[in-house]
């Protein structure tokens, strides 16, 4: 069974699913990892010219407004908060 769909009654043992980047599933623990894979995947698509322009930053890409991330506010698992302003910081 997968452990990122389970469902926690204990608010510390769940890895968030905080929402969508590029239309994959984005939870907590893979947050910078697959924010940072992102962004140099950009750069390559520029640098081979596959994309005409300019590649963006990891801040860049977790902007709402750019459309590469759909977040929630709320975990829909435990209910916990996402704290936007802190992750955003800390890349």
């Amino acid at each position: 069974m997968n452990k990122k769909n389970i469902k926690y009654n204990d608010i510390s043992l769940c890895n968030c699913f905080i929402g969508f980047l590029s239309g994959e599933n984005l939870y907590i623990d893979d947050f910078y990892v697959e924010v940072n894979k992102l962004s140099k995947d950009l750069i390559l698509y520029k640098k081979h010219g596959l994309t005409k322009r300019e590649p963006l930053s990891p801040k860049q890409l977790v902007d709402n407004r750019r459309g590469y991330l759909s977040r929630f506010n709320f975990c829909p698992y435990c209910g916990k908060e996402i704290n936007w302003k802190k992750l955003i910081n800390t890349l």
